[in-house]
Protein backbone atom coordinates (compact mmCIF):
# COMPACT_ATOMS: atom_id res chain seq x y z
CA UNK A 1 0.00 0.00 0.00
CA UNK A 2 1.35 3.49 -0.82
CA UNK A 3 2.65 5.46 2.18
CA UNK A 4 0.26 8.36 1.56
CA UNK A 5 -2.73 6.02 1.69
CA UNK A 6 -1.37 4.46 4.88
CA UNK A 7 -1.06 7.89 6.48
CA UNK A 8 -4.62 8.81 5.50
CA UNK A 9 -6.02 5.55 6.89
CA UNK A 10 -4.06 5.89 10.13
CA UNK A 11 -5.28 9.45 10.68
CA UNK A 12 -8.87 8.42 9.90
CA UNK A 13 -8.63 5.58 12.43
CA UNK A 14 -7.26 7.99 15.04
CA UNK A 15 -10.16 10.38 14.45
CA UNK A 16 -12.72 7.57 14.63
CA UNK A 17 -11.02 6.03 17.67
CA UNK A 18 -11.30 9.17 19.81
CA UNK A 19 -15.08 8.98 20.39
CA UNK A 20 -14.83 5.28 21.14
CA UNK A 21 -12.13 5.90 23.75
CA UNK A 22 -14.26 8.69 25.24
CA UNK A 23 -17.27 6.37 25.52
CA UNK A 24 -15.11 3.66 27.11
CA UNK A 25 -13.77 6.11 29.69
CA UNK A 26 -17.26 7.40 30.46
CA UNK A 27 -18.47 3.82 30.80
CA UNK A 28 -15.71 3.04 33.31
CA UNK A 29 -16.46 6.26 35.21
CA UNK A 30 -20.17 5.43 35.46
CA UNK A 31 -19.37 1.86 36.53
CA UNK A 32 -16.97 3.11 39.19
CA UNK A 33 -19.48 5.56 40.67
CA UNK A 34 -22.85 3.90 40.10
CA UNK A 35 -22.07 0.20 39.74
CA UNK A 36 -23.46 -2.34 37.31
CA UNK A 37 -27.00 -0.92 37.10
CA UNK A 38 -25.72 2.59 36.45
CA UNK A 39 -23.49 1.25 33.71
CA UNK A 40 -26.40 -0.65 32.22
CA UNK A 41 -28.60 2.46 32.26
CA UNK A 42 -25.79 4.53 30.72
CA UNK A 43 -25.28 2.00 27.94
CA UNK A 44 -29.00 1.79 27.19
CA UNK A 45 -29.34 5.58 26.99
CA UNK A 46 -26.19 5.81 24.86
CA UNK A 47 -27.39 3.18 22.38
CA UNK A 48 -30.84 4.79 22.26
CA UNK A 49 -29.31 8.18 21.41
CA UNK A 50 -27.03 6.62 18.78
CA UNK A 51 -30.01 4.78 17.27
CA UNK A 52 -32.03 8.01 17.12
CA UNK A 53 -29.16 9.84 15.42
CA UNK A 54 -28.70 7.03 12.88
CA UNK A 55 -32.47 6.95 12.23
CA UNK A 56 -32.69 10.73 11.70
CA UNK A 57 -29.67 10.75 9.37
CA UNK A 58 -31.09 7.87 7.34
CA UNK A 59 -34.49 9.55 7.12
CA UNK A 60 -32.89 12.82 6.01
CA UNK A 61 -30.89 11.03 3.30
CA UNK A 62 -34.00 9.31 1.95
CA UNK A 63 -35.95 12.59 2.05
CA UNK A 64 -33.23 14.35 0.07
CA UNK A 65 -33.15 11.51 -2.45
CA UNK A 66 -36.94 11.37 -2.75
CA UNK A 67 -37.70 15.12 -2.82
CA UNK A 68 -34.60 16.59 -4.49
CA UNK A 69 -32.37 14.15 -6.38
CA UNK A 70 -34.90 11.98 -8.20
CA UNK A 71 -37.22 14.87 -9.21
CA UNK A 72 -34.27 16.94 -10.40
CA UNK A 73 -33.04 14.05 -12.54
CA UNK A 74 -36.49 13.61 -14.07
CA UNK A 75 -36.96 17.34 -14.56
CA UNK A 76 -33.54 17.66 -16.19
CA UNK A 77 -34.19 14.72 -18.46
CA UNK A 78 -37.55 16.11 -19.60
CA UNK A 79 -36.28 19.66 -20.01
CA UNK A 80 -33.26 18.48 -22.01
CA UNK A 81 -35.72 17.37 -24.69
CA UNK A 82 -37.73 20.61 -24.56
CA UNK A 83 -34.86 23.11 -24.32
CA UNK A 84 -31.72 23.43 -26.44
CA UNK A 85 -29.44 22.60 -23.46
CA UNK A 86 -27.70 19.39 -22.52
CA UNK A 87 -28.76 17.25 -19.57
CA UNK A 88 -25.54 17.98 -17.68
CA UNK A 89 -25.95 21.73 -18.02
CA UNK A 90 -29.59 21.72 -16.87
CA UNK A 91 -29.09 19.39 -13.91
CA UNK A 92 -27.43 21.91 -11.54
CA UNK A 93 -30.15 24.48 -12.23
CA UNK A 94 -32.92 21.96 -11.55
CA UNK A 95 -31.16 20.72 -8.44
CA UNK A 96 -30.80 24.25 -7.05
CA UNK A 97 -34.41 25.08 -7.91
CA UNK A 98 -35.74 21.99 -6.15
CA UNK A 99 -33.60 22.69 -3.09
CA UNK A 100 -35.05 26.19 -2.88
CA UNK A 101 -38.60 24.89 -3.40
CA UNK A 102 -38.15 22.32 -0.61
CA UNK A 103 -36.68 24.92 1.74
CA UNK A 104 -39.64 27.22 1.10
CA UNK A 105 -42.06 24.31 1.44
CA UNK A 106 -40.83 23.32 4.89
Amino acid sequence: MPPVLTQILNSALNVLGAPIRLIEEANLFVYGHLGFWGQLAFDLVLFYVLFLIAFKVTKALFDVAFYVVVPSLVLSWVSSFLLPFAFASILPVCLAALIVVNILRS
